[in-house]
């Protein structure tokens, strides 16, 4: 292995790959701010205190996990690089009472690889059913939000697929 530390040759793999597994800092902030219709700097400000707490875990400049506990405030700032998407996009489902159609994607993309196949494995109300509930794809009434129909969502899944 040519690089450092396994650390630093796993997030440049995963950054190689084109995993989703991490966000930069900024595209986590604007997905945040696009969720919560809120101001970049603010979206910014929600994430760093995410990462303070270690509610979401975070990666430096060099590829390190960071531990929250031996990070001074004075260091903190501009320390993280790259968030997990797994933590950023759990919180967003938690907090968020807005359907998420950003989500809609990687949701049925990481059902895909978890070996998900509709109607092979799993039926179709079934899959649906979990990519809504995943991403907040309910309407108060219990119906469907906009861009979550079972028709929408086998559409995506079918594009997927075949890419």
């Amino acid at each position: 292995m040519n690089s450092s530390n396994a650390v630093s040759a796993i997030v440049r793999r995963m950054k190689k790959s084109g995993s989703r597994k991490t966000l930069t800092f900024i595209e986590a902030s604007k997905e945040i701010g696009q969720v919560f219709n809120i101001e970049y700097e603010a979206a910014t400000m929600t994430l760093y205190g995410l990462c303070a707490t270690g509610n979401v875990r975070w990666v430096d400049g060099q590829g390190e996990f960071v531990d929250e506990d031996e990070c001074t405030i004075a260091d903190f700032t501009g320390k993280p690089k790259f968030v997990s998407a797994e933590d950023v996009r759990h919180w967003l489902t938690e907090w968020s009472p807005k359907p998420q159609p950003s989500r809609r994607e990687a949701v049925i993309d990481k059902m895909i690889a978890e070996g998900l196949n509709p109607p092979r494995n799993i039926s179709w109300k079934m899959f649906c059913k979990r990519v809504r509930d995943e991403c907040n794809g309910w309407l108060s009434t219990g119906r469907p939000a906009l861009g979550f129909s079972d028709k929408q969502i086998q559409r995506v899944f079918k594009e997927l697929r075949a890419k």
